[in-house]
C-alpha cells in the first residue's frame, strides 16, 4: 500500500465515533459489516478517519489520544466467588446437613439426660460440620486465587506484533488501541478485532468464537475481518487495523455476557442420579435400622434408658446414611 498524507488525528478521527466502529463489527453479520464499511467509503476511508498512515503505524501522541477516546484492549474478568459463598455451598452438602440433624438431636437430648456430660457428643459433632465446611471453603477460594493468578500471569507474558512509529514493536495486547497496525503471521492469536489492509489473502481459524471448524479465507476486497481470540492459519505480514477492542470487541461483547453457572456434563448428570439413589437406599436402611433397634430396646432392655438408647439408634442411622451417600 502507498504511502499516503494525512490530516491530523484531531481532525480525522473526530468523524469516526464509537457508534460507527460497531457498526462495522456485529457479531454474525459479516455481510452487513462488509457493506457498512463499503458505505463508509472502504478500507482507505476507515483509515483516513481514523487518521493512521498504514506505513508508518500510529504515533506516540496518537497512542495517547486514541487510548482516551477509545479505552484499552481490557477484557472483563470472571468474578469469584466469595468465601461466604464457598462456605455455604459446603454446607448445603447433604452429609453435614445430616450431620448437622444428628448434632442438634444429640445435643439436645444429651443435655435433658445428662445436663453434666451430654453435651459432648453433640457439640463434637458440631466442631467437625465446622472444620469440615470451612477446610472446604477454603481450599476451593485458594484454588480460585491461584487460578486467577496463573490466568494473570499468562496474558502478561502475551505479545502481539504492531506497527508504531514506523517500527514494528511487541507489545503486550492490553495495550493496543483502535487504529493501532497489527502485523500478524501464521500460527498468531489475533488480539483484537480487525480489518485487512494488506493486499494479500489469507486464512483465519474462527472455530473458538464462531464454531465454525474450517478456516476461514481472508482478504481486504472481500471477507476482511479478523476477530479476537481466533487463530491466523496462513499469510506472512499480514497487516490489519483495530477497530474492536476489549468489551467492543466481539470476544468482549462474549465474556461480558458469559453466565457464570457451572453447567454439569452428561456424566456428571448420571453420577449424581447414582448418588441419589444410593443415598435412598442407605436412608431406607438405616430407616428399618432405627426402627429394629427401637423394638430391641423394649425387647432387650424392656424400655429402660429410653432417650439414652433412641439416641444411640439414632446415631447409628446417622452413620449409616453417611456412609451410604458418595463422597462428592
Amino acid at each position: 500500500m502507498e504511502a499516503q498524507t494525512f490530516s491530523p488525528m484531531a481532525d480525522s478521527s473526530s468523524e469516526l465515533s464509537q457508534a460507527v466502529l460497531d457498526s462495522l463489527n456485529v457479531e454474525q453479520a459479516r455481510h452487513d459489516n462488509r457493506a457498512n464499511l463499503d458505505a463508509l467509503g472502504g478500507v482507505e476511508a476507515l483509515i483516513k478517519k481514523i487518521g493512521v498512515n498504514p506505513v508508518t503505524g500510529l504515533t506516540p501522541e496518537q497512542v495517547v489520544s486514541q487510548r482516551e477516546r477509545y479505552g484499552n484492549n481490557c477484557f472483563p474478568e470472571s468474578p469469584m466467588d466469595t468465601y461466604l459463598e464457598l462456605l455455604l455451598a459446603a454446607l448445603s452438602d447433604t452429609t453435614l446437613l445430616i450431620l448437622t440433624a444428628a448434632a442438634a438431636v444429640s445435643l439436645i437430648i444429651g443435655v435433658i439426660t445428662e445436663p453434666e456430660g451430654g453435651w459432648i457428643e453433640g457439640v463434637a459433632i458440631f466442631i467437625a460440620v465446622f472444620l469440615v465446611s470451612n477446610i472446604s471453603a477454603g481450599n476451593d477460594y485458594s484454588k480460585q486465587l491461584q487460578f486467577k493468578s496463573l490466568e494473570a500471569s499468562s496474558a502478561a507474558d502475551d505479545r502481539t506484533s504492531v506497527l508504531r512509529n514506523g517500527t514494528i514493536d511487541r507489545i503486550n495486547p492490553v495495550d493496543l488501541v483502535v487504529g493501532d497496525i497489527l502485523v500478524l503471521q501464521a500460527g498468531d492469536g489475533i488480539p483484537a478485532d480487525s480489518i485487512i489492509i494488506s493486499k494479500e489473502s489469507t486464512k483465519s481459524n474462527e472455530s473458538s468464537l464462531t464454531g465454525e471448524p474450517d478456516d476461514q479465507k481472508k482478504s481486504a476486497d472481500k471477507d476482511c475481518f479478523l476477530l479476537s481470540s481466533c487463530l491466523l492459519t496462513e499469510g506472512e505480514e499480514v497487516r490489519a487495523v483495530v477497530i474492536g477492542i476489549g468489551l467492543h470487541s466481539q470476544w468482549g461483547k462474549i465474556k461480558a455476557n458469559l453466565v457464570c453457572e457451572v453447567v454439569n456434563t452428561p456424566l456428571q448428570d448420571k453420577l449424581e442420579e447414582m448418588t441419589k439413589l444410593i443415598g435412598y437406599i442407605g436412608m431406607g436402611v438405616a430407616a428399618a435400622t432405627f426402627i429394629a433397634l427401637v423394638v430391641s430396646i423394649w425387647a432387650r432392655h424392656h424400655g429402660a434408658n429410653i432417650a439414652t438408647n433412641i439416641v444411640e439408634a439414632f446415631i447409628v442411622c446417622v452413620t449409616i446414611v453417611v456412609v451410604a451417600i458418595p463422597e462428592g
